[in-house]
């Protein structure tokens, strides 16, 4: 076998295609003036002037380390393969037959990176030093031993990756064969080409094209209830003073930074002044937060010294002094003795607080206890997680989008005559988009227009700069673990709000949630303030005004949940009906001819042979009845004939695609039902005499009067239809 002579290392680069290239202009990437900019012999290239880069992108995926590879003439290979991945439109590139022609992304170009270099170090420790020399065989070793991960101490094997994992390794091998005519420093030898034709998902025996699993769990109510009450909690209640309290903050310390660091007070009468004007108005003195006296007992204070929690630093402020000379100290410490025992010491901040009520009674409580500096920071920057959380919960945005969020993205469009008032999140889409990501715009409702307003006010970013920053979830250190610990403070108790569980919250599991709760309750309420027909209008709204946009694929797997959930629904009301419990309602008598239909289905079959039916076979022959069920909060419409909805009829209207939930009568409309899951919202209807599925509070003029006495009354009118009335008492 004839080997390919290895060029010189040194002059390697001179005789590459790329030689002296400027990475950003070849790759047609936009740059950030004043950034350095990458050039094709540089061992690190650095993407931190990437004026497009995804906010999400971290900082060492901007970093390209090709001085990881040990043998240096593969360096020069491995940046000729990247500089090919990403300058798609290059004539050299271009010119290749084998060469993929869609530019791979920035941030993939750090994950390749990774693997070539485990894969060419590999073969630096075997003793090759040629990619000419490299067989099948030493493809197939590595692949085996790359593709498992083991104990880093005993070296055991603790499981195997998955197949998808290894494809991009297997890929980036064989583009050293796929882009051979641009590399220079070595190539494989001719005819050779790691797995021959062989895909990589053939190679690593993953799935041709995976089928879609939505593996992530929706939040529980116990977990999601105190959780975005504890969020607009702090947005909507404690929010505009956490306002007024960072504004505080930041005066002082711009005042404590003009103050020159040698400036320490000598002068005994003005220090008597000073403490006179705490006695005078019976104010405590400054005291030191629990670190700051740590440090004072470390350093040889003794733990009863009555000044040991005294500020000394807050008592000077008024002078513009720094700190207190050790004589005059020494001297005046029977007068601060005096007034610590006289007035006492406190926090500085936060004292006086005004009240505010409490999440779960309404009494009055003051917002804060006093804080120390670092509590009241802290506060601060709870309220901002705070603000990350509920927009994330309550828009269904990725973590991607919620991160390209800018200060000054909301958008407020008013409607010409009709008073209405719609309100925009401007983002950008950046999975499944082009580099940089696409602008894209978000309906939202009228708490999350509350809460970036907020997140803007405690934030030092500009306009146009990123509103809530990087953030890799919300556990770990997270917003998470701030708004739990706080809630779980006696700060959260005073309050009134419900510990938040354990159980792991993130981006992707709230809009889940989301997507499941608007599917299965759209009449709802989630958690105790925030109501699903809003979410439901606004994000149908989103989807309509921009079909491609971001929302349009939220929309997307909301309405795949909602069929999910109708066809569930339809399914446990047949499996109601088998068991005798008979659905109410001027529809019941429909929808049980429907059932039996359904069961005579089932019933036919050969005489004398066993048949299981399944809860499958079940969802298919109802799956129709299903498509035109229409979920609400205190009964089922079977829009089926929009000639026979009453609420068509009460509109004026002929037809239309959906029922007009707001002019609902479920108590005469003849494509109604009524069943066990109704029965308590029913049962508290009765008891306030509040039309079915109203909310708590309605607003002025809400709920006539007929519609109070019809939802009250609407047991006895059902005694007309005897299948009806029979259903009714069932499940009473």
């Amino acid at each position: 076998m004839s080997l390919l002579p290895v060029p010189d290392p040194a002059g390697a680069a001179a005789r590459s295609v790329f030689a002296g290239a400027d990475v950003a202009a070849t790759a047609r990437l936009t740059w950030l003036d004043g950034c350095p900019r990458p050039r094709f012999e540089d061992d690190v290239w650095s993407f931190v002037g990437w004026a497009d880069a995804p906010v999400q992108m971290k900082v060492t995926e901007k970093n390209l380390l090709f001085n990881r590879i040990v043998h240096p003439p593969w360096r020069v290979i491995v940046k000729e393969l990247t500089l090919a991945w990403i300058a798609t439109r290059d004539e050299r590139v271009l010119a290749l037959p084998r060469a993929r022609r869609i530019a791979r992304h920035p941030r993939t170009l750090h994950a390749r990176l990774y693997h070539l270099t485990f894969w060419l170090n590999w073969l630096t420790e075997h003793q090759i030093t040629t990619l000419a020399a490299v067989t099948q065989d030493h493809c197939d070793a590595f692949l085996r031993e790359y593709g498992v991960v083991r104990d880093k101490t005993t070296g055991a094997v603790l499981r195997s990756k998955a197949g998808g994992s290894l494809r991009t390794v297997v890929s980036a091998m064989q583009d050293i064969t796929d882009y051979s005519e641009v590399l220079s420093a070595d190539r494989h030898r001719p005819g050779f080409r790691p797995w021959g034709r062989r895909s990589p998902r053939l190679v690593t025996g993953a799935p041709a094209r995976p089928q879609v699993v939505i593996k992530t769990e929706p939040l529980d109510d116990d977990v999601l209830r105190p959780l975005l009450t504890a969020c607009l909690h702090l947005v909507d209640v404690l929010g505009p003073h956490i306002v007024s309290l960072r504004a505080e903050l930041q005066a002082e310390r711009e005042a404590r930074g003009s103050v020159e660091s040698s400036r320490t007070l000598r002068d005994a009468g003005l220090l008597a002044s000073l403490v006179d004007a705490h006695l005078r108005t019976g104010q405590a003195l400054p005291r030191l937060g629990d670190g700051q006296v740590t440090k004072r007992l470390r350093s040889g204070w003794d733990p009863a010294d009555p000044l040991l929690p005294v500020n000394f630093q807050g008592l000077l402020r008024p002078s513009g002094h720094r700190d207190i000379g050790g004589a005059l100290l020494v001297q005046a410490r029977p007068l601060l003795e005096g007034a610590v025992a006289e007035v006492g010491t406190e926090y500085a901040w936060c004292r006086d607080a005004l009240g505010v009520p409490r999440a779960d009674t309404g009494e009055q409580v003051p917002w804060s206890l006093p804080l120390p500096t670092l509590s009241a920071i802290a506060l601060i920057r709870i309220a901002s997680h705070a603000c990350t959380v509920a927009t994330s919960a309550l828009t269904g945005m990725r973590s991607s989008e919620l991160m390209e969020l800018t200060v000054g993205c909301r958008r407020t469009e008013e409607a010409d005559g009709t008073g209405l008032v719609r309100h925009h999140l401007v983002s950008k889409v950046v999975k499944g988009r082009l580099w940089g990501g696409e602008v894209d715009e978000w309906v939202v409702i009228d708490e999350v227009v509350r809460v970036i307003p907020l997140a803007e006010q405690l934030t030092d970013a500009r306009p146009g700069q990123s509103l809530f920053g990087p953030f890799h979830g919300f556990e770990s250190k997270g917003a998470m673990t701030w708004l739990r610990k706080w809630v779980a403070s006696p700060a959260g108790s005073r309050m009134g709000l419900e510990t938040i569980p354990d159980d792991p919250v993130n981006p992707r599991r709230l809009r889940r949630t989301l997507s499941v709760e608007m599917a299965a309750r759209p009449g709802g309420l989630l958690a105790t303030k925030v109501h699903f027909k809003h979410l439901k209008v606004a994000t149908s709204e989103g989807y309509a005004g921009r079909p491609g946009g971001a929302q349009a694929v939220f929309h997307h797997e909301w309405k795949k949940e909602e069929e999910k959930e109708k066809v569930k629904r339809t399914v446990e009301a047949y499996r109601q009906f088998e068991q005798g419990q008979l659905p109410a309602g001027p529809g019941a008598d429909s929808l049980m001819a429907a059932f039996r239909a359904v069961e005579g289905e089932l019933a036919d079959h050969e005489p004398g042979l066993a048949k299981v039916v399944t809860d499958r076979q079940i969802e298919l022959l109802l799956k129709k009845k299903a498509s035109v069920l229409h979920l609400s909060a205190a009964n089922y419409c079977w829009f089926e004939d929009p000639a026979k909805a009453l609420c068509l009829k009460l509109a004026g209207t002929r037809s239309a695609a959906a029922p007009l939930t707001g002019l609902c009568d479920s108590s005469r409309c003849p494509q109604a039902t009524h069943h066990l899951s109704h029965r308590s919202i029913w049962q508290t209807s009765a008891d306030t005499r509040r039309p079915a599925g109203q909310s708590p509070d309605p607003g002025p003029g809400e709920g006539p009067a007929a519609s109070r006495t019809r939802a009250v009354d609407a047991g006895s009118r059902r005694d007309r239809h005897g299948s009806s009335r029979r259903g009714w008492m069932t499940w009473h």
